[in-house]
């Protein structure tokens, strides 16, 4: 299935192109490989001048991670089983189901507890963990973010240079001068386009999957600490209802 910000993107940019169609403009006026370039180079280059590239290289993983369909994880039936194994058999026992879990974070928690660690320690150990995963989380988001606020100055940028050409030909006819004045707000087309149909989509993208995996982790931090204190059942889902809800 089609993820539904790709979906999105791709609405947006057939709206685009459906519009120029119906106004009677020709599809060719709009496709203009300079002014292409200079978008798409200017604003990597200003985006790559902003962030480091270990940073960029984490966005891009963060967005194909994002944009591809998966399958949540139902947290509750989870931590009922750990519920269910620690009653019967001790915390102790939680470290072999803990293997068998892909999510590190939960497993930090769940080793934290068969170490015997103290509840007050085990939550300071995972608010830290928690609170970096999220800042380099949503640092992705604005990467593109930023990306998006250079990419229309960009534009201009390639607009002003068009208008300049032109102005140094005012000699060729009304003709010429009308075709270089439209092929130099190319550019802002361009600019204003590659923001808001493909960048601005992908940084919310971004933002609410870091949300989710925010709230899953303070979810698993409120279980890991009940799981420890021993509470029951329903107090267990209490905890965790709040974040797992939203």
């Amino acid at each position: 299935m089609i993820h539904s910000t790709l979906l999105g993107i791709f609405a947006a940019i057939l709206s685009v192109f459906v519009a120029i169609l119906i106004e009677g403009a020709s599809l060719r006026s709009f496709f203009h490989i300079p002014a292409m370039f200079l978008i798409v180079g200017g604003t990597l280059g200003a985006t790559f001048a902003s962030f480091s590239i270990s940073q960029i290289t984490k966005a891009v993983r963060d967005t194909r991670f994002a944009l591809r369909k998966t399958k949540e994880t139902d947290l509750k039936l989870v931590f009922f089983r750990f519920w269910e194994k620690a009653r019967k058999d001790g915390l102790l026992s939680l470290e072999d189901e803990s293997k068998k879990l892909d999510n590190p974070f939960f497993q930090k928690g769940i080793q934290l507890i068969v170490d015997g660690s103290d509840p007050r320690t085990i939550e300071e150990i995972l608010w830290e963990a928690h609170e970096e995963k999220e800042k380099l989380d949503f640092k992705s988001a604005k990467i593109f973010e930023t990306a998006a606020g250079f990419s229309p100055t960009i534009g201009i940028i390639g607009t002003v240079l068009g208008l300049v050409t032109v102005l140094e030909n005012l000699d060729g006819g009304t003709k010429v001068l009308g075709q270089g004045i439209a092929t130099a707000f190319i550019a802002t087309f361009y600019g204003i386009s590659f923001a808001n149909l493909i960048l601005l989509p992908i940084s919310n993208q971004l933002k609410v999957v870091a949300k989710r995996e925010s709230n899953e982790r303070q979810a698993i931090m409120r279980g890991i600490l009940s799981l420890q204190s021993g509470e029951n059942r329903r107090i267990l889902a209490e905890r965790i209802d709040p974040f797992v809800n939203q």
